[in-house]
């Protein structure tokens, strides 16, 4: 494949898709695909990727705003927002509703805790 990688990262950065792009270049998504992929094209591609998750929200911003007041094209906003913005976390895992928070103690193992309160410790002694 012989198009210039600059100027695809920025497409993708811009928020352009991979089937956009190809469709655009004439290559098939799975030839674009393989050459993003590439040992030495991975690392600026996934950079790309990440950069492209805000205009993915802006994207899905502009189909809400550019929606008509009928209930059906607000719908249809909606959904295309809501890819939109499923589409901005796959590319950037910040812009996530979901965050994975792990708590160890030392070395990964169980926290350790005291209570603080005394009068709490006689009643569950006495359990």
């Amino acid at each position: 494949m012989r198009h210039d990688l600059d100027a695809i990262l920025s497409r993708i950065a811009d928020g352009e898709s991979q089937a956009e792009i190809a469709r655009s270049l004439g290559v098939a998504p799975s030839t674009l695909s393989e050459y993003l992929n590439k040992p030495e094209h991975a690392e600026r591609s996934a950079r790309a990727r990440s950069l492209s998750a805000e205009a993915w929200l802006d994207r899905g911003l502009q189909a809400l705003t550019d929606a008509p007041a009928d209930s059906n094209e607000i719908a249809r906003a909606r959904a295309i927002a809501q890819e939109c913005a499923r589409r901005a976390a796959i590319r950037n895992p910040q812009y996530s509703e979901r965050h994975k928070h792990e708590i160890s103690g030392d070395g990964g193992g169980a926290v350790k805790f005291q209570l603080i309160a005394p009068w709490l410790q006689e009643t569950i002694a006495k359990r």
